[in-house]
């Protein structure tokens, strides 16, 4: 068992899923909608994306659809988060306008948000618990669709800064040896 603290699991599944997802998006395509002009740091749209629209995506599709797959085929959480990643991208076909290539781009966001959770989750007695992997992807998702939505010309600096804070993480040792 993993004697990482739950600080670190947190800022390390942060930092995870934000540049993941960046990366993934601007990968993958996504110029033209990031070339839009910028809205302002307050507005409603970007208020309602941080706090309400990532966060409860997360615990539909990363929490909700994975446990009940969990439950009912008797598997691990990565088998329920790789469905439940594929039935996000599902589910965003329709906000995309019918787009194959971002209905993928959303279900490769969708695994990988699962991956996140799964790797920076605790197991306390044999348990998988969900946190703080869970609301790791969470504030990463709101942070995501908050930063798309107010500085869109800024992500990939986003994404690299979020990645050079993942990788400095290790640099400094959090864990406890093992006896």
């Amino acid at each position: 068992m993993r004697k990482d603290n739950y600080g670190i699991l947190m800022v390390r599944g942060l930092t995870a899923s934000l540049a993941g997802l960046i990366f993934i998006a601007v990968g993958l395509s996504y110029t033209s909608t990031f070339s839009v002009a910028p809205a302002s740091m307050l507005t409603t749209p970007a208020m309602f994306f941080l706090f309400i629209v990532g966060p409860s995506e997360e615990m539909i599709f990363r929490y909700l659809v994975p446990l009940i797959i969990m439950v009912i085929a008797d598997t691990s959480y990565i088998v329920g988060g790789v469905i439940g990643g594929v039935l996000f991208g599902l589910a965003h076909y329709w906000a995309y306008g019918g787009s194959q290539l971002e209905m993928f781009i959303a279900i490769m966001a969708g695994i990988w948000q699962s991956i996140v959770v799964w790797k920076f989750s605790m197991v306390k007695n044999g348990k998988f618990t969900f946190m703080p992997g869970l609301l790791a992807v969470m504030l990463g998702h709101g942070l995501y669709d908050y930063f798309v939505t107010t500085t869109p010309l800024f992500l990939l600096d986003i994404g690299i800064i979020c990645a050079v804070i993942f990788g400095a993480t290790f640099l400094i040792h959090f864990e406890e040896p093992e006896e």
